[in-house]
């Protein structure tokens, strides 16, 4: 029979059966490639909004383009766009290739097209294009930031000197985040 004095242990085992319950719902509900596009598509936004670009390239709308990978465009659009990043409002730009460059401040190119990466570059020198990447060895090859993966996590690694020639000043928040 059931008593008062058995309560707390009934509610303490509701509550671990509840719990359990639930980390196994929304790991199941959550694939590990769009855990990864999240918190990409929130660096991005976080490398958007914690640099700094010459006074010319803040005026109109904050273009980011993704291209090579439709789930971190899904996630930047359906998160992020309209954003403001300063007095500018974000506006994403998805892409399999690039065929009109508009003034892209932020271009995430997606291991998928690591073959195009040279293009992008040569495409954008000279601008103040911040270009981002997921793969090793991206930075010699001309990318600005590149993700990679750690124990498990995303962390990121970064060329100032480009940066530096493509007139983009990182903010303290990306000096600190970044992996030396």
């Amino acid at each position: 029979m059931f008593s008062l004095r058995h309560m707390p242990i009934f509610r303490f085992v509701l509550f671990v059966w509840a719990l359990l319950f639930a980390m196994s719902s929304s790991a199941q509900s959550i694939p590990d490639d769009n855990t990864m596009a999240m918190i990409r598509a929130n660096y991005l936004y976080q490398f958007a909004s914690n640099s700094n670009w010459p006074s010319e390239w803040k005026k109109g709308t904050f273009n980011t383009a993704i291209v090579g990978n439709p789930e971190v465009f899904e996630i930047m659009v359906s998160k992020y766009a309209g954003k403001p990043i300063g007095s500018q409002a974000l506006n994403v730009i998805g892409a399999t290739e690039m065929t009109v460059t508009p003034q892209v401040h932020v271009l995430f190119v997606d291991r998928s097209k690591k073959a195009e990466l040279a293009k992008y570059v040569k495409e954008f020198k000279g601008k103040s294009t911040l270009i981002v990447t997921n793969w090793e060895g991206a930075l010699a090859q001309g990318a600005h930031i590149n993700f990679l993966s750690i124990d498990g996590s995303i962390r990121f690694e970064l060329n100032k000197t480009a940066m530096t020639e493509a007139v983009i000043t990182p903010g303290i928040k990306i000096l600190q985040w970044a992996i030396e």
